[in-house]
């Protein structure tokens, strides 16, 4: 490990914890450095693969959405082709994409179909799965940003291991979530069954390359705000992600990159987190996870196949390391601000860089890079994370998530690598 910068932050190895980090303190995780510097030119914040795709063809014929004055109607009839004649879901105007498609979304409020109506639902606000080289921008004259506002599933949804999505940019958007409307109480309820209004997500991308999310407002989700799975070259950068993952029981975090998959076998940097604003992201329900066997636990070194009260579904008598993720578990210990994880197994070839990101407020930490191989991590201003309670210190104001809570969070919170 390398270090850079006036190292005045508390660092402890394995979990390795970083307090109180200023803006000039940073790490660099052991990776092909040399390599690196040789290779600067390639550190571009992003760009697309396809070379069919240039800024020529993205602004041949791009499609306008407006919510107040669009229609869904043909576009042999001029609908979708300009601002006066508008399509009004995003939705319709990506089922007629063409090649090298932008989308621009005008001002106003976007809602999943049948919004309202339903705790359980599969309708996303829209849906990209098997989508390639398409942009969803914010009209550049748009005075406030569009909001897309979900009540299922989420935001934005897309890809699959066996239908991924590639060349692909999103900006300008406000996504909003419904934690505002649902109670501690009302989430405990839910957290056997997963109904889909207490498990949405702002933006997930469950598998693709190429991907460029960039200047969003993304809050009160709860999951995630931001999330791609198995992906190659995604840049998240610029955003405001706050006040998410209150009611999910999935532990989960604000931006997250996870079980990312390389596509080739270049070793620069292609994964970024950079320069977003991340903060008051918390888990304020206990872990949840039904494929989990009553005798395993992922976390610690119990043998939990030894504790009848593990079996029986007992809280006193089965250790807290095997009550994880099962319907027992009464503590926290998840959800971060900035988080990669569980990449070391399948992203083989590259490098992730978490720079220039400010975290506070969060549950557990500020930024993590969890599980992972060839990082840099830099210029982070990390502080006032570890809003979960540590039951060591009082809570100024005890909040009705408090009150169930049997076990303090990790000792430490700031920026953690391991």
């Amino acid at each position: 490990m390398i270090l850079r910068g006036p190292f005045t932050c508390l660092i402890t190895l394995l979990s390795s914890s970083l307090r109180g980090c200023s803006a000039e303190d940073s790490i660099f995780l052991v990776g092909p450095t040399d390599y690196e510097r040789a290779h600067t030119g390639n550190r571009h914040l992003f760009e697309f693969d396809n070379p069919s795709c240039g800024d020529a063809e993205y602004a041949a014929q791009p499609f306008f959405i407006s919510p107040s004055n669009g229609n869904d109607w043909s576009m042999e009839n001029g609908w979708g082709l300009s601002t006066d004649k508008p399509f009004k879901t995003i939705q319709h105007a990506v089922d007629r994409r063409g090649a090298c498609q932008t989308i621009y979304v005008m001002e106003g409020v976007y809602r999943n179909n049948y919004y309202g109506q339903s705790y359980n639902h599969n309708n996303k606000v829209v849906d990209i799965r098997g989508v390639s080289d398409l942009k969803i921008l914010a009209h550049p004259n748009v005075t406030s940003r569009p909001i897309l506002e979900f009540d299922g599933p989420g935001g934005i949804f897309g890809g699959s291991v066996s239908n991924p999505i590639s060349n692909i940019e999103i900006a300008g958007l406000e996504i909003r979530g419904p934690n505002e409307a649902i109670s501690y109480e009302e989430a405990m309820a839910n957290r056997l069954i997963k109904r889909t209004y207490y498990t949405g997500r702002g933006i997930a991308i469950w598998a693709g390359h190429h991907i460029y999310i960039h200047d969003m407002k993304v809050h009160h989700c709860p999951a995630s705000g931001i999330r791609v799975n198995k992906g190659d070259y995604v840049t998240i950068a610029d955003s405001e992600v706050y006040s998410n993952t209150w009611w999910s029981r999935s532990a989960e975090s604000a931006i997250v990159l996870a079980e990312s998959i390389n596509i080739d076998d270049n070793e620069w940097v292609k994964m970024r987190l950079t320069n977003n604003i991340v903060y008051d992201n918390i888990n304020k329900i206990p872990y949840y996870n039904p494929s989990y066997a009553w005798d395993y636990t992922p976390i610690g070194g119990e043998d939990c196949s030894s504790y009848s009260a593990c079996f029986q579904e007992l809280t006193e008598g089965c250790p807290w390391e095997c009550r994880y993720g099962k319907k027992t578990q009464d503590y926290i210990i998840d959800g971060m601000g900035v988080y990669v994880t569980r990449n070391s197994d399948t992203y083989l070839h590259g490098q992730m860089e978490l720079s220039d990101n400010i975290a506070y407020g969060n549950g557990i930490n500020g930024v993590v890079f969890h599980r992972t191989d060839r990082g840099v991590v830099k210029r982070n201003t990390v502080y006032g994370n570890g809003v979960v309670p540590h039951m060591d210190y009082d809570e100024p104001v005890v909040e009705d998530w408090h009150v169930n809570l049997s076990k303090s969070r990790q000792a430490y919170s700031g920026i953690v690598l391991n």
